[in-house]
């Protein structure tokens, strides 16, 4: 099913804010000395990473829909 144009710009601006906060995470993790908060700071990177991959394959999905078409 093909995204509305509101759709795939709360899509963009949600890419946008995971990929801020993966660079404040990662500012975090580089600042922090205690391991235990830079596990943390470089774990919720990883989840940052992994939310936004999802993001992107809706992005990626919508457009081959598109095309298709």
């Amino acid at each position: 099913m093909a995204l509305t144009t509101k759709e795939l710009m709360l899509l963009q601006d949600n890419i946008k804010m995971t990929e801020n906060g993966i660079k404040f995470m990662q500012g975090c993790a580089e600042m922090v000395k205690d391991p235990q908060i830079k596990g943390l700071c470089q774990q919720m990177v990883r989840e940052h990473q992994n939310d936004l991959q999802v993001l992107m394959k809706h992005i990626e999905t919508h457009l081959e829909e598109s095309n298709m078409h």
